[in-house]
């Protein structure tokens, strides 16, 4: 069997994709002014770039352009897509942009050249790939056409850039615009279509008697973790049992808060059992102030925080603290930990 390196193809069933050449520079002219309307909506609009990207191509910038193998019209452009920023060493990411332009725009050719694109992107270098191992690529809200394309190639959200670039957005004006980044990696490509990103779950419970600021603290601590708040305030008595039923349906986890005492132990390891959690794996953030902590203690089941709520707390403290909290059941903490924040 041969050692050489598979390469990755280059044509698809309708298209076919390569690096840009000078004799691509008429076309391409002509595709983005027959595209300008629809492109001007979320991205600049230059006709002239692709002749200036001829001259920064290199092993870790690469402009790819999609041809249609049935060309209609003045050209057979289908797309453009930008390789770059692209980061060596213990990283090995890009990022990535692009543009589908008319009249092939919404026929599918522009996603089987992405396909083929970025699998040349993850090919090795000695097969004519790039030898990545990540490409990310960020959409503005509201792109449902650019968003849905990259989820139908298996793309998964991995999260918000605020303010990221100064583009047109969907009011037409320039602007500093959020971004949603989606990104795939090599060992997952080609990767299942609309494949759901399963991040890890962040569960802790902040527990402490009532008025001890206990339910403003778990508030800021959801807030700091990006996770839902499941508070006993809001829902009390028989009727809580749901707060634990709604965590567990949680993808993120959350913040649990209420005011057990060590008596109601086997009730919270009952509720963690149930919804697929190990007790000894769960944080505990324990509320105390000095008149109470003699007559009261935390449950005592995983890793356990204290807090001293009579000293308040600023928010370097409550972001500390969050920290402090582990994911995926794994612990930074220490058990039965001394330290009092």
């Amino acid at each position: 069997m041969s050692s050489e390196p598979r390469r990755p193809p280059t044509r698809g069933d309708h298209v076919w994709v390569g690096t840009v050449r000078a004799q691509d520079v008429a076309p391409y002219r002509i595709a983005v002014e027959q595209s300008r309307q629809r492109l001007s909506r979320w991205n600049p609009v230059d006709p002239g770039d692709l002749d200036r990207a001829l001259a920064t191509q290199s092993r870790d910038r690469r402009t790819f352009l999609i041809h249609s193998l049935d060309p209609q019209g003045d050209h057979d452009i289908v797309g453009k897509i930008n390789v770059t920023d692209v980061v060596r060493g213990r990283f090995e990411s890009a990022a990535m942009g692009y543009d589908a332009y008319d009249p092939y725009a919404g026929r599918g050719l522009f996603a089987q050249g992405l396909r083929l694109v970025v699998s040349l992107a993850f090919a090795e270098e000695s097969a004519g790939g790039m030898g990545l191992h990540r490409i990310a690529a960020g959409v503005q809200p509201g792109n449902q056409a650019s968003a849905g394309l990259l989820r139908s190639l298996g793309f998964q959200r991995e999260g918000f850039s605020p303010r990221m670039l100064w583009l047109p957005g969907e009011d037409g004006n320039q602007g500093w615009r959020d971004h949603v980044i989606y990104a795939v990696r090599a060992e997952d490509w080609p990767a299942e279509p609309y494949a759901t990103a399963r991040g890890p779950r962040v569960v802790v419970l902040v527990n402490g008697a009532s008025g001890s600021g206990r339910s403003a603290l778990a508030g800021e601590m959801a807030a700091e973790l990006g996770v839902p708040l499941f508070s006993e305030d809001v829902v009390r008595g028989a009727a809580a049992g749901a707060l634990w039923a709604l965590l567990g349906d949680s993808s993120v986890g959350g913040v649990v808060a209420g005011s057990w005492r060590p008596e109601d132990v086997l009730l919270v390891v009952d509720r963690l059992q149930r919804i697929g959690l190990d007790p000894a794996a769960v944080p505990e953030v324990w509320c105390f102030t000095a008149q109470d902590r003699s007559s009261a203690g935390p449950l005592g089941l995983g890793p356990t925080l204290p807090v001293d709520m009579g000293q308040g707390l600023g928010p370097g403290e409550i972001v500390r603290l969050a920290l402090q909290v582990p994911s995926s059941g794994t612990s930074s903490a220490t058990r039965h930990s001394k330290q009092v924040i």
